[in-house]
């Protein structure tokens, strides 16, 4: 369904592209029909880096306004042709943004706004100074559009060329969308921590998405500069970041073609109220209609369309049904060649503190590769802090952490998860604004390696990736028991359905190691049988277990080794049968009639 949404808005959005200049053939419409093109080159950049990454950096006319200037520089001052010139300003601009990228992203929320804004009233004010750029008069003379000496002189051909960019920015928008990065970029967006735990690299895409969007804007300012022929500080100011970012979401922040609607939505409207000689109520408009689709449209124009045509769907034909059903025979070994010799991990006197609250202290033990190893122990025992320490989402503040023989307590979570170390977690961390597949694609993340250039011309190595893909994170959902959930939203699953999604797109990393966090809580006793059977059928695939879990049938029917915390620190280890007739675990954890129910 989400395939033929995209076929039939491509085919739309050509239909009408080609439709309006027919329609609309004097130079004033074709003239609007340029800027909208100029700038929806721009607004996709917008939708990949704060729609679907969710980084509020609002400050892409700064962009647009390097590009301008190159643009006007290089053709008017040096001769350049425009076609290189505006393909040089883009390289420049994209360098640039690449050079504030890490720490400008390091910043969230307010703040991220803010500091992107400054750098654009920054460069205005720098604009407006030096000589070079012509001061505040600007730059003028600037040649019409042209390439490799063959100009585009009239309306009808510009309005071809801009949309010709615009289109291409919408293509490279939608293939990025598809792929392991447009998935990354979703997951990071939902859970920056669950997007670390199946190894996506946040910052890369951060700083990939920060730097096409920028490449785009500067494209954008570039075709409006020769629209215009003329570039001054002015023409890429505070109100020209504030259209892109409510066409934005007026056409829909998470989708590649909303982009582009708003773009046309955006211009369309300004031109309108200018023929109505309103223009000083252009804000106040503006901004009215901005909070009215946030209310009515929350997922913009491009959203309220999408889901027409899943409810046209969902009449269609009758909705699945989603099965439990375990094919136990859809996933094989997860090993890949001879296991290290000794512990698979080491945790020696691991630490952790916050503030005088000692969570973890000086704790010991190791996972023996191929076995289930149980941590157990009172709530607040520190046993899900001991799952961060290892999982690199808190830092250790003493001791050391090893897997395999090597040390990963300095590693970020990323570089973990990458090694093969799988988790679930105890509050369910899924990504709601995918898929089910999607969730469980996420996982496999690690295992993939196409790259932004690849992607970007969705080259024939990329489809073959996400058919391989797809077709692992299938298996994962059938070895878990989903049938018939492959299209929904995890928010629309039961809770304990929503446990086997997590616990599939941790199996899709292909794990050595998988770390399992109360996968049992909010389960009924047929869900903890079947969950039971599940964590054996893991552990015969060759993935060790270690376990965090309250219920001690699971922990004394199915572990091979028991670590015991209270306080912050380790009570005792053993096997079994040794923990369970332990006085002190009876008297600070099982109690007599629990160590009987459990025996």
């Amino acid at each position: 369904m989400a395939r033929h949404k995209t076929l039939i808005a491509t085919l739309v959005f050509l239909l009408a592209v080609i439709a309006y200049p027919i329609l609309l053939p004097d130079s004033y419409h074709l003239g609007v029909g340029i800027t909208a093109g100029a700038i929806a080159a721009s607004t996709v950049g917008v939708v990949l880096l704060l729609g679907l990454a969710h980084q509020l950096a609002i400050g892409q006319a700064a962009f647009s306004m390097i590009g301008g200037y190159a643009t006007a520089l290089l053709t008017v001052q040096h001769g350049v042709d425009p076609f290189i010139a505006m393909v040089a300003g883009a390289v420049l601009t994209m360098v640039l943004a690449y050079a504030i990228a890490a720490p400008i992203l390091k910043l969230r929320g307010f703040v991220l706004v803010m500091a992107t804004l400054a750098v654009h009233l920054m460069l205005i004010a720098a604009a407006s100074q030096v000589d070079f750029t012509g001061g505040p008069i600007g730059v003028t003379g600037v040649p019409k559009f042209a390439v490799f000496g063959l100009q585009v002189g009239s309306e009808l051909g510009f309005y071809c060329a801009a949309w010709l960019f615009a289109l291409i920015a919408v293509a490279i928008g939608l293939n990025i969308d598809r792929s392991r990065i447009g998935r990354a970029l979703r997951a990071i967006a939902e859970s920056e921590t669950a997007a670390g735990s199946v190894g996506i690299d946040i910052t890369r895409y951060k700083v990939q998405m920060f730097v096409i969007g920028a490449g785009m804007a500067s494209v954008s300012g570039s075709l409006l500069v020769h629209y215009l022929r003329a570039m001054d500080p002015n023409v890429f100011g505070f109100s020209y970041s504030l259209n892109l970012v409510t066409g934005t979401i007026i056409g829909g922040l998470l989708s590649v073609w909303g982009g582009a609607l708003g773009a046309v939505v955006i211009i369309g409207l300004r031109e309108l109220l200018r023929d109505l000689a309103i223009p000083l109520w252009e804000a106040v408009i503006m901004g009215g209609l901005t909070v009215l689709v946030l209310i009515v449209f929350p997922r913009g124009l491009a959203g309220f369309i999408g889901d027409l045509f899943d409810r046209l769907g969902a009449a269609a034909g009758p909705r699945r049904q989603v099965q439990v059903s375990p094919d136990f025979s859809a996933l094989t070994s997860m090993t890949d060649g001879a296991p290290n010799p000794g512990p698979l991990l080491e945790v020696a006197a691991a630490s952790r503190s916050f503030g005088n609250l000692r969570a973890v202290n000086a704790v010991s033990f190791a996972v023996q590769p191929g076995s289930i190893t149980a941590l157990i122990g009172p709530n607040g025992a520190g046993k899900t802090t001991m799952f961060n320490l290892i999982c690199g989402q808190l830092p250790l503040n003493g001791g050391q952490i090893r897997f395999a023989g090597r040390p990963i307590q300095a590693l970020p979570p990323r570089d973990i998860a990458m090694l093969g170390i799988g988790r679930t977690f105890q509050n369910l961390q899924l990504f709601d604004n995918m898929t089910v597949l999607e969730n469980v694609m996420c996982g496999r993340h690690r295992l993939t390696r196409t790259g932004i250039l690849a992607i970007t011309a969705r080259l024939p190595g990329v489809r073959r990736e996400e058919r391989a893909t797809t077709d692992a994170a299938r298996a994962c959902l059938r070895f878990v028991g989903l049938h018939g959930a492959d299209a929904m939203r995890p928010s629309e699953l039961a809770f304990g359905h929503q446990r086997l999604v997590e616990i599939a797109r941790a199996l899709a990393l292909r794990p050595r190691l998988l770390l399992m966090d109360e996968p049992a809580s909010g389960l009924n006793d047929s869900e903890t049988e079947a969950l039971a059977e599940l964590i054996l059928r893991i552990a015969a695939l060759g993935t060790t277990v270690l376990l965090v879990e309250h219920d001690m049938r699971i922990v004394m029917g199915l572990a091979d080794h028991v670590v015991v915390m209270d306080h912050g620190e380790k009570m005792t280890d053993g096997p079994v049968a040794q923990v369970r007739a332990d006085p002190r675990v009876i008297g600070a954890y099982l109690g007599q009639e629990d160590a009987a129910d459990a025996a």
